[in-house]
């Protein structure tokens, strides 16, 4: 009975310290929206504020930009959270002094963030939660991703073309795809309608078909059948660009 009470202990100890339950008890105060698209961010930026109200940034924006400022990001996920970790234990204690990871038309929107007090375990769980929370809400708002066997059953069955899209964990251009294009409401119709999507790290997986990678983001449509290859496509887009190089590709298929 002693035993178990002490992993009872443990695992409720474990718990407190969960990224998410400091982010609610430290932060959650004023950063009190987790997601809400990029494209209706920039609005409200460009209209000083006024559409949303919001007191502070959204949990999603603050993950994209610290990922994407603080530390070295083609380090391993591990080596990266620690830079993080280090600039979150400087920057919570003087958020005025230290670099922050907001822009200044953002910034000026905002009242100054006060010191926040927090334990060197509880910097370590946020850091954690920071570094992992923007590409998990790109997963739950964006189109469902499928290994390449799956997708090839799914598209030779229902006539879809698959989509594989090739990215790097440190590219920049992916991470902007990811925010401002794969997730708009139309671009997602069109995926799910007619597209079957594979992701792929391009350094370490292979494209099928003997396909040369490209620089990244990239983007390889192959035709339902498996055994054609539409076109490969290089670099980043607007929504209205994405959705017309996807028309393209369509009607490459289906006329």
């Amino acid at each position: 009975m002693k035993i178990f009470g002490l992993i009872l202990l443990m695992a409720t100890f474990l718990f407190a310290m969960s990224g998410e339950a400091v982010f609610e008890t430290k932060c959650a105060s004023c950063h009190r929206e987790y997601y809400i698209p990029q494209s209706k961010l920039v609005v409200n930026y460009q209209h000083d504020n006024r559409d949303l109200n919001l007191t502070a940034p959204t949990v999603t924006e603050l993950s994209f930009r610290i990922k994407d400022q603080v530390g070295d990001r083609t380090l391993d996920a591990e080596g990266q959270k620690f830079e993080i970790e280090d600039w979150l234990t400087q920057f919570l204690k003087n958020p005025k002094a230290f670099h922050t990871v907001l822009p200044k038309n953002v910034r000026k929107i905002y009242r100054q963030m006060p010191p926040v007090k927090v334990t060197e375990e509880e910097t370590e769980a946020l850091a954690d939660f920071l570094y992992e929370y923007a590409e998990k809400m790109m997963i739950a708002h964006g189109v469902k991703r499928y290994s390449y066997d799956e997708a090839l059953k799914i598209a030779r069955k229902h006539q879809k073309i698959i989509l594989i899209e090739g990215y790097l964990p440190f590219c920049r251009g992916c991470i902007w795809m990811d925010r401002n294009v794969m997730v708009e409401p139309e671009v997602k119709a069109v995926l799910n309608k007619d597209f079957v999507l594979v992701r792929k790290n391009l350094l370490i997986e292979k494209l099928p078909l003997g396909m040369k990678r490209l620089g990244t983001p990239s983007f390889y449509f192959i035709a339902p059948d498996g055994e054609r290859i539409i076109d490969m496509v290089e670099g980043t887009g607007t929504k209205e660009e994405f959705l017309s190089l996807l028309a393209s590709i369509k009607e490459r298929v289906y006329r």
